[in-house]
């Protein structure tokens, strides 16, 4: 590729889509709804109310929208970044192995999940830059992705158990010691590889476009 595609990039979530747009829509019906009230009576002013009650949802729920950060990756020549609204992680793409849409056996089959999957070669490079409340939210995000795994018969119970609430000590490949919650990162990092092949795994919700062609872009910085 060329120099241009390695130009810094920014991705807007589509999380973000039609957030003011909501935003601004249910403040703008609600007083009318209210206005429309003051003249019903009876069952067609328990409607208005429910009307105003969806109105009020739209609103929260477009405000909830803007509040995500403005991108969710910057794709820069050195550097992938994800942001999110309590933090973030870096990596340099020499410490990326491998760029693809988690999948999953089923059966016979594979399945495609709503996942971009990125397998790390040096874990040392990433969790003592991790903050508290970014690797609590990571842990978080990543147990439907465990409870997948049960359903598809890739671990037991037992494990799924144990892996919900992961060791509070790591030693990395390199014999680097953690403690805590990055020790509970590595470890579910190390789980999650197990199952998917990955490292981490990021909802498509925080792209811009659909994952192939989301993971094109990536690897077209990964391998420029």
């Amino acid at each position: 590729m060329g120099d241009a595609v390695r130009e810094t990039q920014h991705i807007k979530p589509m999380s973000r889509h039609n957030g003011l747009a909501l935003t601004v829509a249910g403040l703008i019906l609600m007083p009318v709804v209210l206005a429309v009230g003051y003249w019903l009576d009876g069952q067609a002013r328990l409607v208005l109310v429910f009307l105003f009650l969806a109105c009020m949802i739209m609103s929260i729920l477009g405000a909830l929208k803007l509040r995500e950060p403005r991108y969710s990756f910057s794709l820069s020549a050195e550097h992938l970044h994800f942001h999110h609204k309590i933090g973030g992680w870096s990596l340099h793409w020499s410490n990326i192995i491998r760029i693809d849409q988690a999948r999953l056996h089923s059966g016979l089959n594979l399945e495609e999940l709503p996942y971009i999957g990125i397998k790390i070669r040096d874990y040392d490079e990433l969790l003592p830059l991790m903050t508290p409340r970014m690797v609590v939210h990571l842990l978080t995000e990543q147990r439907p992705l465990l409870a997948m795994a049960l359903r598809h018969g890739a671990i037991s119970r037992y494990e799924l158990q144990e892996w919900l609430v992961e060791d509070s000590h790591y030693r990395s490949s390199k014999g680097q010691d953690y403690q805590g919650l990055a020790a509970m990162l590595g470890h579910r990092m190390t789980h999650l590889r197990d199952l998917y092949g990955y490292d981490l795994l990021i909802h498509e919700s925080s792209l811009d476009r659909d994952a192939p062609e989301f993971v094109t872009l990536l690897r077209s910085y990964l391998n420029p």
